[in-house]
Order: C-alpha cells, then sequence, then structure tokens
C-alpha cells in the first residue's frame, strides 16, 4: 500500500484492501463462532473505515499516509489479539472465563466510583484564608466570544456587570454574526461592556481561537477570564476566583459549573462529558481535567506559551495551556460551590452540537482510539445491565456480582449528577444505560462526520483546519 509505485493509486489499492479485510474477516468469523465474528466484524468496520478515508482523499497527502498508516499497525494489533484467542480452544474453560470477564467488570467500576470520590472531594472550593485588598487585586479581563447569541448573552453579561469585583474589564468579540448580536453588546456600553469586531476566521485557524486571539490583543487586565455565553456568575465568584488564585500560587484555573434548568433530553448528553473530567484517571494520560465554559489564566502565562496561535486549530485550546502549566504546579481544576458560583445553561440541541465538535479531537482524531473507547464503553458500562437482565431471566450463576457492578456505576453517576446536574438526580437512578448508549453513538457520529463528512459549527464547517483537510474549491462559471 504504501510503496511509491502503489501509493500512486492509492484510491484503487484501498478498494482491493477492503475487499480483501472483509473476505478474510468472515471466513476467520465462521470458523471461530459468533462471538469472535462479531469482535472480528468490528474491527473490520473500522479497518475498512480506514480505508475509506483514502478513497475520500481530502486530506493534505503527507498527513494522511501518516495517519493512515498509524491507525492500520494498530488496528492490525487489535485484530492479532482477537485472533490469538480465536485460535486457543477455551470451551473447557468457559465458565471459568465468564467468572474472570464479570470480576474485572466489578474492579472496573470500584475503580471509577474511587477515582470519582477522590475527584469529587479533592475539586472543593475552600474559601482562602487570605484574602486581598481591593487595592491588591490584580485587573482582570473577562473575554466573551459571541456568535449569532440572543437572550443567553443578555443573562450573561448582566450576571457579569452585578459581580462586585472593583477592577474588571468585560470585552465582547462579535464574531461576523448575522444577528442581533452586535446590537445586544452595544447596549451595554454605558454599564462598561466594551465591543470588539470580528473577521472570518484565516486559513487553518478555528473561529473560536482566532477570537480568543483577538480578545487577548485587546485585554488589558492582569488576568483573563474566558468563558461561553451560557455562564452565568454569582456576585463574588470572580474575587473568589482570584483569591484562591493567588492563595494556591497558580496561573490557571478551570471551573466545573453547575447546570440549571437541566431537561430530562439534556440530562441524557451533558452527564458523560463530566464523566471524562471527573471519572478518568487523567494523570495516567497526562491530560489534566479543563473545561471551555469557565476558565481564569495570567495573561503573561498566555504570552510566554505562544498565544493562541499555538493552538490555532486545537478544539480544547484551554487543555494546551492546562497540560503545560500542570507541570510546573501552575493549574487546578475545581467544581462550583455557593461560594465560586459558576453555572451553566444550554438546550439539548446545543449541547448535542458541543458533543459532536469536540468529541473526536478530544480522542486525538484516531480510529484505533475510538474503537478502544467503544469497545471498553460497551463491556464495562453498558454490558453489565445487559448481564444482570440476562442473569435475572437465565439464573445467571455470578448474578450478584453483575448486581454489585450496576449498583457501583449508578453510585458513581449519581454523585458525577449530584455535582453537576442535581436537578435530575432522581432521574439519574435509571437512565445511566440510555446516557452511555447516546454517549456512544454520538461519540461514533463525530468520528463519521469528522472523517467523512463536515461538522457545522456556528454555520461554519470545523473539518478544515482540524482534519487538515483540503477546502472544496468553487466551482467556476464557464459562462463569465
Amino acid at each position: 500500500m504504501y510503496a511509491p509505485f502503489i501509493w500512486r493509486y492509492r484510491r484503487m489499492a484501498a478498494i482491493v484492501i477492503c475487499f480483501y479485510i472483509l473476505g478474510a474477516t468472515v471466513w476467520l468469523g465462521y470458523e471461530g463462532g459468533e462471538i469472535m465474528g462479531l469482535a472480528l466484524s468490528l474491527v473490520l468496520i473500522f479497518r475498512i473505515g480506514n480505508m475509506a478515508r483514502v478513497v475520500r482523499n481530502r486530506m493534505h497527502e503527507q498527513y494522511m499516509r501518516r495517519v493512515i498508516k498509524r491507525t492500520v499497525l494498530w488496528l492490525l494489533i487489535i485484530q492479532s489479539v482477537i485472533f490469538w484467542f480465536l485460535i486457543i480452544p477455551i470451551t473447557s474453560t468457559q465458565d471459568l472465563a465468564i467468572r474472570l470477564f464479570v470480576l474485572i467488570q466489578l474492579g472496573v467500576a470500584a475503580s471509577l466510583l474511587l477515582i470519582t470520590v477522590k475527584n469529587v472531594i479533592k475539586l472543593r472550593f475552600n474559601m482562602p484564608t487570605v484574602f486581598l485588598s481591593d487595592q491588591e487585586l490584580p485587573t482582570v479581563t473577562v473575554a466573551i466570544p459571541a456568535r449569532d447569541e440572543t437572550n443567553d448573552l443578555e443573562e450573561c453579561l448582566r450576571s457579569l456587570i452585578a459581580n462586585d469585583y472593583p477592577k474588571l474589564e468585560i470585552i465582547v468579540l462579535d464574531d461576523c454574526s448575522g444577528d442581533r448580536t452586535a446590537e445586544i453588546i452595544r447596549s451595554f456600553a454605558q454599564d462598561g461592556v466594551r465591543f470588539v469586531r470580528g473577521l472570518e476566521p484565516a486559513e487553518r485557524w478555528l473561529a473560536k481561537n482566532q477570537a480568543y486571539q483577538k480578545l487577548y490583543e485587546e485585554a488589558s487586565g492582569d488576568l483573563m477570564l474566558f468563558c461561553g455565553v451560557d455562564v452565568r456568575f454569582g456576585s463574588t465568584t470572580i474575587r473568589n476566583m482570584v483569591n484562591l488564585l493567588h492563595a494556591r500560587k497558580k496561573s490557571m484555573i478551570s471551573v466545573l459549573p453547575v447546570r440549571v434548568r437541566g431537561t430530562s433530553s439534556v440530562a441524557l448528553v451533558q452527564p458523560m462529558r463530566y464523566w471524562w473530567e471527573l471519572a478518568l484517571p487523567r494523570k495516567l494520560f497526562n491530560r489534566p481535567a479543563v473545561l471551555s465554559t469557565c476558565w481564569l489564566i495570567s495573561r503573561d502565562k498566555i504570552r510566554e506559551l505562544g498565544g493562541f496561535e499555538a493552538v490555532c486549530h486545537a478544539i480544547i485550546p484551554e487543555g494546551f495551556f492546562a497540560r503545560e502549566l500542570i507541570k510546573t504546579n501552575e493549574y487546578s481544576f475545581l467544581r462550583s460551590s455557593n461560594e465560586l458560583d459558576v453555572s451553566t445553561v444550554k438546550s439539548f440541541t446545543k449541547q448535542r452540537d458541543t458533543t459532536l465538535r469536540m468529541r473526536y479531537p478530544q480522542i486525538r482524531r484516531r480510529p484505533e482510539i475510538a474503537l478502544t473507547l467503544f469497545t471498553a464503553e460497551l463491556l464495562f458500562l453498558l454490558l453489565p445491565f445487559g448481564l444482570l437482565v440476562a442473569g435475572i431471566w437465565w439464573h445467571f450463576i455470578n448474578l450478584w456480582i453483575v448486581a454489585t457492578t450496576c449498583a457501583l456505576l449508578i453510585i458513581t453517576h449519581l454523585i458525577i449528577i449530584g455535582v453537576t446536574d442535581p436537578a435530575n438526580s432522581l432521574l439519574a437512578v435509571f437512565n445511566f444505560p440510555l446516557v452511555v448508549i447516546t454517549e456512544i453513538i454520538l461519540g461514533l457520529t463525530s468520528m463519521v462526520r469528522y472523517e467523512f463528512f463536515k461538522v457545522v459549527w456556528k454555520d461554519r464547517n470545523i473539518c478544515i483546519p482540524v482534519m487538515h483537510t483540503i477546502p472544496k474549491l468553487p466551482i467556476l462559471d464557464n459562462r463569465r
């Protein structure tokens, strides 16, 4: 495939490879039985999808060659592991294998619960004992990018104006909106809100990151507080954030908000986003928890780390700053509380679109990680509930282990909902399997859209800068 004389005809070679993979996997699945056949078919889908990227041919050639080759190698390793189990006769130890598997599920559920409890306790906001006087407080610039916003923007600005911070600058960038956004921003001019006009994003820039860069250039504060229009602040929130930053000697903090006016539909989409931040051993992956909802950072640190030009096409630019600053213990992630009052409101449609926009880039745009994540969610978050139903129906021998696993998962879910969306705590007792199914569907949809179609955010296709895709050229009019 990657030999120069074959790479010239890579589309045809990819189609041939797809048929070969299909035939080989069908044969191996037939020889190995239903379970192995299903496992191999799952890898098959991802391998054919990887070759389909060659056929689609919409990425820059050097980038495409590198990422497809890497994915091929990883998927071959995964398929080799499955094939290894395929050729080992385990019929005589089938019961032992089932017992071992449900014990592993129990261990994973217990680990997720312990990590969640530890993080929820660790991320509590403790009021600092040392406070800065009004004269000692640094200046803070609140920077908000806005595009086609209405009521949410007004409510966000009102909550900021009501803040008691004495040295506050609020600037809002109108990112080429086509509605009343600019008018809304200017209506708050008498309250000290400054209007900044945005430009269409340059090549290789995500529009939001370019807006961040423009806001950074316009800001005059020592600290910058970035937030979305869906955020609401308590009257003392910014003061408490700054005092905490000073007391802990940090350069950046990010806040996990509480959801208000949560609906049952949003409760299907939003929770797993917080599972990512609270239930995973993020230190193992060198990925500190961070959210774009609300984050405060030293303006000097932005400059030292290269500004937003260093992350011009990153979906989660704040993640870059968090990763760099955590190395020197200058970053903290906290959850909202009475003193650190940060809340958020988002409709189901906006939350779904946010998940589709973020999920695939969160796993570094790698199909092999998507396959691993999909398999893990299926085996360790969803399958225990299926085994519980099967155990009740067919008197499963390890029913008590499976029931304990399901209980631990639900308790973990209840804890996460309790600190992020308390209005839906009762619903969380029953909806966890549906939440996992929704997460799997949205995760796979995000991958497919990024790889083969487009992801639209605020009426812009963000696949071009994120996926190194080649923009489609305009159709020429030969009549001119």
